[in-house]
């Protein structure tokens, strides 16, 4: 390259970088940004259509959005894509209830799916959902597409990269360079002659040169043997070097072609020419992935006759595994983009050129330390340097802080590709530096290592193509999804049939847990909540079991073997408040619970009078106690721990504080009493679980996120009365006890 030109080049490649650094933010990701209604909203009428708005244009036939009741149950609704709008239009007015949206979309910028989810009710607060993005590398295509990403890798980084080194140090490369043959002993002279007569000059008598047989072959052996032998082997290896870079040329085709099948069918959903065709021909990204399968074919095409012209068209090759990648996505494009290709061009030069070494040399490999790896040692060191400069550029556009290396997924992976690699570092200066042996070589089973190490960080950096943002854009995605109204209360799951959803008291807070439990171990999900619904703050232990943190006031737990009671400590400001949890009930019996608190909520209306008594605590040393009286069907008193009294019959109330008269006045709300509506149970039986039965009672487990609101009823099996009533709510923890079943009782107006 001529001084000029490469001036021009240097002069491009820093334009190119100018640009990028002033280049808008991209956020590369079709993430939702509002929608209606609000994520976590409550509305009061059931809106015609939900309209979810995204950050980018969406592809219509890869995008799809869902909507679902707290039950789980698909509504029917119309799907409608247009621009950067989805639209759900449900064939039906919604009911009464919590429902969730899921979407999907598929980015523009790089065609990585991107999926999440929210919550809204229609009377209540949601039950399920949360504007969460999809993190996880096994989303979607999950493995499939982490191995064919692998494996394309590693065949594309041994061909492209043998044809980088080979336009660098030689078309032959990495045969050895041998001296020419020594010169051959003068032949006779001729004939001389003098004076008309001729005289024959007899040769001098040479050695004969030994020979043996060996099952009908010659074997000569002379004074030549040993440079025929060397130019033999280095044709050889020059041959298997072809046959290398052929075969890997050929699988990094059919490899490329693989890993945009897969990736087309986890974007679409599954494998159609409808969805290959809107995955590859829509968009940037994946027409660099129909690019890549045919530069690659030209660079296998021209390997043999014009190895520089192979070695720009893997280089081009490599330009589009970078436009099809999450570099494309990052901000600022221009800088990400050039980090990544020189980061994929120079590992192909060090990892590539060391694997063809050893596949062309294999066990023969001291024999080309004294020609094949120095030459190869020079350009190795500068692209190992690069790969170094280019990969710290790159963690620096992924990464949002040095922490996101042990704290986020995507960056524990990188941590364990950048430990990879230095241990491939420290096995190159091995062999490179360590122990020359006489003959020069240096230790073949060091570049062993080395290689083998090579494929274990193309199959790493194939898991963190699989995660659909680095943390970087993870942080934008979700702060463009910041701009969504704050749930309040805070989205809850609605149990699964085989989870136990039970709550109690932790201090001023709600202590949530949804338990899964078989013969090892106990395990599920704790929730704390303020007196707001919003998530609780301070630390989540369970004694004698793992915890990890989900999120603020959230954490998962494993106890084994499992306990008959889940104890849940939660440690605010250095106080500990522990609540125990009933953690055992009888599996697949809930519709038997349904039954039995229908039965006990008809049984209560139906009674002429019953006490009961009421204590309530909003947190430690906050609590209040009232006794009531109900007499069928309209009559109410009760009287609270302080003095106040209040008598109810049917749109008129009775009040009389300590030490002043009774008060006459309308019922608040003007809604006449009736003791029927005081006992309201099935409601909130969203999830029911028989916990026990012990004598002549059963315990009833009730959960309804959506209020929120936990419930445990003792129930006589008998007559189907509720003895014991103890709830968990926002705010308010209450037990009553019920006695006097239809005993003689009368309410009367005061006077």
């Amino acid at each position: 390259m001529s001084p000029r030109t490469r001036r021009l080049a240097v002069a491009a490649l820093v334009a190119a970088s100018l640009a990028g650094t002033t280049a808008p933010a991209a956020l590369g990701h079709a993430a939702l940004s509002a929608s209606s209604p609000a994520a976590g909203a409550r509305v009061e009428s059931a809106p015609a259509r939900v309209v979810l708005t995204f950050t980018e244009p969406l592809q219509p036939d890869l995008s799809e959005a869902t909507l679902r009741d707290d039950r789980g149950r698909r509504v029917d609704a119309a799907l409608s894509v247009r621009g950067r709008r989805m639209t759900l239009a449900p064939a039906d007015e919604l009911a009464r209830g919590a429902y969730s949206v899921r979407w999907r979309t598929v980015s523009t910028q790089d065609a990585h799916p991107l999926e999440g989810s929210f919550g809204f009710g229609i009377g209540v607060a949601p039950a399920a959902g949360s504007n969460a993005l999809e993190e996880s590398p096994v989303a979607g295509g999950g493995w499939a597409r982490a191995l064919a990403h692998g494996l394309l890798y590693a065949a594309l980084l041994l061909f492209a990269g043998a044809l980088l080194c080979r336009a660098l140090l030689g078309p032959g490369w990495p045969a050895r360079r041998e001296p020419p043959p020594a010169t051959p002993p003068p032949a006779d002279p001729p004939p001389a002659t003098g004076g008309g007569v001729a005289t024959i000059a007899r040769p001098r008598t040479a050695a004969p040169p030994s020979a043996t047989r060996d099952g009908g072959a010659v074997a000569v052996s002379g004074p030549r043997d040993a440079a025929a032998v060397a130019v033999s082997g280095a044709a050889g290896s020059g041959g298997r070097a072809e046959a290398v870079v052929f075969d890997a040329g050929l699988a990094a085709v059919a490899l490329a072609a693989v890993a945009a099948a897969v990736d087309a069918a986890d974007a679409a959903g599954g494998l159609s020419v409808d969805g290959l065709r809107a995955y590859l021909l829509s968009d940037t990204p994946g027409i660099a992935r129909v690019l890549l399968v045919a530069l690659l074919g030209v660079a296998l095409a021209l390997a043999r006759r014009a190895p520089r012209g192979a070695a720009l068209a893997a280089l081009a090759a490599l330009g589009c595994v970078v436009a099809s990648g999450h570099a494309n996505s990052a901000e600022p494009r221009g800088v990400a983009v050039l980090a990544d290709w020189a980061h994929l061009a120079a590992g192909a030069v060090w990892l590539g050129g060391a694997a063809l070494i050893l596949a062309t040399w294999g066990a023969r490999l001291r024999d080309a330390a004294r020609d094949v790896l120095p030459a190869f040692g020079r350009i190795a060191l500068p692209a190992f340097l690069a790969v170094v400069a280019a990969g710290i550029v790159n963690a620096v556009v992924e990464l949002s802080s040095v922490t996101d290396l042990w704290e986020t997924a995507y960056g524990r992976v990188l941590l364990a590709k950048v430990l990879l690699v230095a241990a491939a570092a420290g096995a190159a200066w091995t062999h490179a530096y360590r122990r020359r042996d006489a003959a020069g070589g240096g230790r073949s089973w060091a570049l062993r290592v080395e290689v083998g190490l090579g494929v274990a960080v193309v199959m790493v950096a194939g898991l963190l193509v699989a995660f659909p943002l680095p943390p970087q854009q993870l942080d934008a995605a979700t702060r463009a999804a910041g701009a969504l109204a704050a749930c309040d209360p805070c989205p809850l799951p609605a149990p699964r049939p085989d989870e136990l959803a039970v709550a109690g008291q932790a201090g001023p807070q709600v202590v949530a847990a949804w338990i899964r439990r078989d013969a090892a171990r106990l395990s599920g999900t704790i929730r704390t909540l303020d007196s707001r619904g919003r998530p609780g703050a301070g630390r989540i232990d369970v004694p004698g079991g793992g915890v990890r943190s989900c999120g603020r006031g959230c954490a998962t737990f494993e106890t084994a073997p499992p306990p008959p009671r889940l104890r849940v400590n939660v440690t605010v400001g250095g106080r500990v408040h522990a609540v125990s949890l009933p953690a055992t009930w009888r599996r697949g019996e809930s519709a038997r619970a349904r039954r039995l608190v229908a039965r006990a909520q008809a049984a209560m209306r139906a009674l002429r009078s019953v006490r009961e008594d009421e204590r309530v605590s909003s947190g430690p040393g906050m609590h209040a106690t009232t006794r009531y009286r109900l007499v069928a069907p309209d009559r109410l008193a009760f009287e609270t721990g302080g003095g106040v009294r209040t008598v109810q019959i049917g749109r008129t109330q009775w009040l009389r504080t300590p030490g002043n008269p009774w008060r006459r006045s309308a019922i608040p709300g003007g809604v006449p009493f009736r003791t029927r509506s005081w006992f309201r149970w099935t409601p909130y039986a969203r999830a029911a679980q028989v916990l026990r039965e012990r004598g002549r009672t059963t315990e009833v487990a009730l959960a309804d996120p959506a209020t929120p609101v936990w419930m445990r009823l003792t129930i006589e099996e008998r007559t189907g009365r509720v003895l014991r009533e103890r709830i968990a709510a926002r705010a308010r923890f209450i037990e009553r006890r019920f006695h006097a079943f239809d005993a003689p009782l009368e309410i009367v107006a005061p006077t």
